[in-house]
């Protein structure tokens, strides 16, 4: 044999048994086990969009955590760049709460936002920008009681997410800024007994941590 091949040989089956190696990254599952060669094919078992996915959730509960929003010491304001129906706005020390009524946003039993409701949003959005740009912001999801209270809470999660979408794209807040909760028929603003009440109840709120 030529001995010039025997070199090129070597080479060609060292670099098979590496690629064999790296070919099963399952016989590579512990940390201890990843060296230099492995180590992009070692993962603990996780994706790429594992990854992003947790990094998301991270951020979205860090700025859940940082609301403990009681009512008791809320006082009504009143913004002159708030024009619309249907929105009121109250606070405190620590939060600014937009309440949007059902009716300004969606139509009965919808998580679509209605083409009316443009204006709303718009000058809550500019509000923001305008008194508390960069800071974080809730959503929150309510229902009256009537029907299954898990529906009432799917359908309150899917508004408070159709909002937070609205602000995001096409109001430009920061994704990582909005986070959202559904309460459900859980926080109700007023009595269920009464068609009213009910009314009060079905809402949408945008609750802004001011300090």
């Amino acid at each position: 044999m030529n001995k010039n091949l025997l070199p090129l040989l070597a080479a060609a089956a060292f670099a098979f048994a590496s690629c064999n190696q790296l070919a099963k990254p399952e016989d590579k599952d512990q940390p201890t086990e990843a060296t230099q060669d492995t180590a992009v094919v070692y993962r603990d078992g996780r994706t790429a969009a594992d990854e992003v996915g947790t990094a998301a959730n991270t951020a979205g509960n860090a700025v859940g955590s940082a609301f403990a929003i009681t009512r008791d010491k809320f006082t009504s304001r009143a913004y002159p760049e708030i024009k619309e129906k249907g929105v009121a706005v109250s606070g405190d020390d620590d939060y600014d709460v937009y309440s949007v009524d059902e009716a300004v946003l969606f139509d009965t039993d919808k998580a679509t936002i209605k083409p009316s409701a443009k204006n709303a949003i718009e000058q809550i959005v500019g509000s923001i920008g305008q008194r508390y740009a960069a800071k974080d912001v809730r959503v929150m999801g309510f229902a009256d009681s009537r029907g299954d209270a898990a529906y009432n809470a799917k359908l309150a999660q899917e508004r408070a997410n159709a909002v937070k979408s609205y602000l995001v794209t096409t109001g430009k807040m920061a994704a990582d800024k909005v986070s959202t909760e559904s309460f459900g028929e859980q926080a109700p603003a007023a009595t269920n007994a009464t068609a009213e009440g009910r009314k009060e109840n079905r809402r949408v709120e945008i609750a802004v941590r001011v300090r």
